[in-house]
């Protein structure tokens, strides 16, 4: 990563040198990683307008392809050099395909069902001008957020005319990236459309806790003003429980989404369920000094009020 950074640098002040060297930066470090399918692979961009759609504003569009891929994204002069496994690699490639089809129209992934790294959103038509943003803004804030690739699929008929806002009532948003960062975008779109469309995603919902020790999401309900004190000020609150927990918390209309590990999870319940209690009282944990997530501190009585604030 670092290597190809400098080399771009270096391609600015001294067009060609890539050339020179190109061979050497291709074949390093090939197959010397665990899968053995380590390498680097390269395409060539046409003009400087396909460079700069590819770079986006202040490198964003380079940073979103690279983060979700998981390959190591730079751009060399005309070149694009994507490093890390034969997997990664192949995403990468993907990803920058179909980012240049959304300039010649609705893109629709094939065997998206099957993939393991896409999450698709069904959203209403009537919602779809809010999500994505004036010149796609909101869209590329939780793109930017959690390193995702964010774009709405449409289908082809036989006709070759796209399939979706016109004859249905929603619209697939699809997203790509690793799991935990699809989830994160997935449920921030689901939190700004229940917003706009009360109930859409939530109604008939129920609370959820799994067993699963890997990465899940389990759900939790608010009564009456709960919701607005566990969110705080700009959602201060809430953004303050995600960080300590560890775990991925949405609030979707009155229902909180808590995603992450089994471990995550029960963090992220605990200390919403500790957040309410302070509303009622005093609250009292116990078995403290089994626990590896808390240091406890004594506070002298007078300097209690001093270290709360107002």
């Amino acid at each position: 990563g670092s290597e190809l950074k400098v080399l771009s640098a270096v391609e600015t002040k001294t067009a060609g040198y890539f050339n020179h060297v190109k061979e050497d930066i291709v074949n390093r470090d090939r197959y010397k990683d665990p899968t053995g399918t380590w390498g680097t692979d390269y395409m060539t961009f046409k003009d400087e307008g396909e460079i700069s759609y590819a770079l986006g504003k202040q490198g964003g569009t380079r940073r979103k392809l690279e983060r979700s891929s998981g390959a190591i994204v730079q751009y060399v002069g005309m070149v694009v050099l994507l490093s890390g496994t034969k997997e990664e690699r192949e995403r990468g490639k993907e990803y920058m395909k179909w980012l240049f089809q959304q300039l010649e129209g609705p893109v629709y992934v094939d065997g998206w069902r099957d993939r393991t790294d896409c999450t698709v959103v069904d959203i209403p038509n009537d919602c779809i001008g809010y999500i994505t943003g004036n010149r796609r803004a909101t869209l590329g804030v939780m793109e930017e957020e959690w390193g995702t690739l964010m774009f709405f699929m449409s289908e082809m008929d036989d006709r070759g005319k796209g399939k979706g806002r016109g004859g249905n009532h929603t619209e697939r948003l699809a997203i790509f990236g690793p799991e935990r960062a699809r989830r994160g975008s997935e449920l921030k779109v689901m939190s700004g459309i229940e917003t706009k469309s009360p109930g859409f995603f939530t109604r008939s919902l129920r609370e959820k806790s799994s067993r699963r020790r890997g990465f899940d999401t389990d759900r939790l309900i608010f009564r009456d003003d709960e919701v607005s004190y566990a969110l705080g000020k700009d959602g201060s609150t809430r953004k303050k429980l995600e960080l300590a927990s560890g775990a991925i918390l949405q609030y979707v209309g009155f229902v909180a989404f808590i995603g992450g590990s089994r471990r995550e999870r029960r963090r992220g319940r605990e200390f919403v369920n500790w957040l309410l209690q302070q509303r009622r009282g005093s609250v009292t944990i116990t078995d403290i000094s089994k626990r590896d997530d808390v240091t406890e501190m004594h506070i002298p009585a007078s300097c209690k009020g001093w270290v709360t604030g107002n």
